[in-house]
């Protein structure tokens, strides 16, 4: 239920405001702008902004520029999925650090929320009492459930089902912890976390986006020289935050550095991979594809390699935040 605060504030909106928000958003993308312009006009108190709108407006924007229907689409394919997780497997770090954050241990139980291919939901079932994977991509879920055969792994529930589309009480809960990791791609952030909220007996982790994935700067370099327009990137952890902190929720956060690798056997793989993912289509597209991977492409030991450092957050909070 919404706090009586977030009740008024809606009330006290008018059309102009939202006019500024759409027009501001549709030119700058940047939240942090947004929050600039209005205090350098003092048009509008910042506890007026509707974050939630926010996000949805940018992860819509964010789509329509991708031409993808839902993030989850992208993985449909098991080629797709077993590709990511081949590529997740060689961070074994990443691993042991979800691990060390979430303090689960024989007794738990836990709900890895955008579960992807197992990377994280089939380990720790290894680990833990019980671990319920809420994925929607049939790829995902057809190599998750191959990678939990081949560990042996039999206390780990599968659900292919969007977040979104989830009844609290269709799931095996409560869970000890509840966590999603890169995982935020939906369209109403603050039902999301209300959800996991409801569930959750002890904590609430999360892992998103500082900043631009090396992906997306990709994507912001040659989405204009391929398409004619600017790349529209995706809510980032400054929008959860705002969104978090008008829910009563205020989040511990750890800024975390990740290497993100892409390796290819050949130069003409890589531009294969990216004609798909950059839905380039015409003779002219592919030339200034292959110019940019020349460019950012290195050869190491017969393979051609992408590979950038990019931030990411982790924010975590006990229940008793939640109202």
């Amino acid at each position: 239920m919404l706090p009586a605060t977030a009740v008024l504030r809606k009330k006290r909106r008018r059309s102009d405001k939202m006019t500024m928000i759409h027009m501001l958003l549709t030119n700058s993308r940047s939240a942090a702008k947004l929050y600039r312009v209005w205090k350098e006009k003092k048009e509008m108190d910042i506890h007026e902004i509707d974050w939630n709108e926010v996000w949805k407006d940018l992860h819509e924007q964010n789509l329509s520029r991708r031409r993808k229907g839902e993030c989850a689409s992208i993985w449909e394919s098991r080629e797709s999925a077993l590709e990511f997780l081949e590529r997740s497997n060689k961070n074994p770090q990443r691993v042991a650090k979800v691990f060390s954050d979430l303090g689960v241990g024989p007794a738990s139980r836990v709900l890895d929320v955008g579960a992807g291919p197992g990377t994280l939901a089939v380990p720790l079932a290894s680990r833990c009492a019980h671990v319920t994977a809420v994925e929607p991509a049939a790829g995902m879920v057809e190599v998750m459930k191959e990678f939990a055969q081949k560990e042996g792994v039999e206390n780990l529930e599968i659900v292919s089902k969007r977040w979104e589309d989830i009844d609290p009480a269709e799931l095996s809960g409560p869970y000890d912890v509840v966590f999603a990791s890169y995982s935020l791609g939906m369209p109403d952030i603050r039902a999301a976390v209300e959800k996991m909220c409801k569930l959750a007996t002890k904590r609430v982790c999360l892992y998103w986006f500082l900043g631009s994935s090396p992906w997306e700067q990709w994507m912001i370099d040659l989405w204009p020289a391929l398409h004619g327009q600017e790349y529209r990137s995706g809510p980032k952890a400054d929008v959860l935050f705002h969104v978090l902190y008008d829910m009563g929720i205020y989040p511990n956060m750890e800024t975390l550095q990740l290497l993100y690798t892409r390796t290819f056997p050949d130069f003409d793989a890589a531009v294969e991979n990216f004609k798909r993912e950059y839905h380039v289509e015409t003779d002219a597209q592919e030339k200034i594809l292959r110019e940019y991977l020349s460019s950012v492409l290195k050869k190491e030991g017969g393979e051609f390699v992408l590979s950038e450092n990019s931030m990411r957050v982790k924010l975590w909070w006990e229940v008793d935040q939640c109202a």
